[in-house]
């Protein structure tokens, strides 16, 4: 419980208040289509990291999340005319969400479910950490990814 996590509150319904039963939440929400487009808006700041690096690990977590959904993430560039499906952002504090990140040490990241609204999909990293490759850098949030695909995938035993 006191491990750093996604900050987004589980909804768990009337059901959830009088026996939690359940260790993640359902959204009922799931992608309406197989292939998926994704951008990085920003990358961290301040990070040894290099954009190449970023872009190198967030394909890797995305193939790995692939493999067990059947789905197929796309990168789009900036140019691309049509919005990406899936936004990754590295950010601070209020970054036009409602749910600001609080410095350093605390809430690493959040994502939304998918859905039809514009921010669904959405994975925000806190940009006041320090990211690094490894066991405390991006790699370690490949499964909140599983909450962008489906909250019910990321609860499966062999998911990632």
């Amino acid at each position: 419980m006191h491990k750093p996590r996604c900050s987004l509150p589980d909804v768990l319904g009337v059901a959830g208040l009088v026996r939690r039963r359940r260790r993640y939440a359902l959204s009922g929400s799931v992608w309406k289509k197989r292939t998926l487009t994704w951008r990085v808006l920003s990358f961290p700041r301040g990070s040894a990291l290099s954009p190449d690096t970023v872009r190198s690990l967030l394909h890797h977590a995305l193939a790995a999340w692939g493999l067990e959904s059947g789905l197929t993430f796309r990168e789009v560039g900036s140019e691309s005319p049509a919005e990406p499906d899936i936004i990754v952002d590295f950010a601070r504090a209020y970054h036009q969400d409602s749910y600001p990140f609080d410095g350093q040490g605390g809430t690493l990241a959040h994502a939304f479910f998918p859905g039809e609204h514009p921010i669904s999909g959405d994975t925000h990293f806190d940009d006041e950490e320090t990211w690094t490759f490894g066991a405390q850098g991006i790699t370690p949030q490949c499964p909140l990814f599983g909450e962008v695909l489906s909250p019910d995938l990321s609860a499966l035993k062999k998911s990632v």
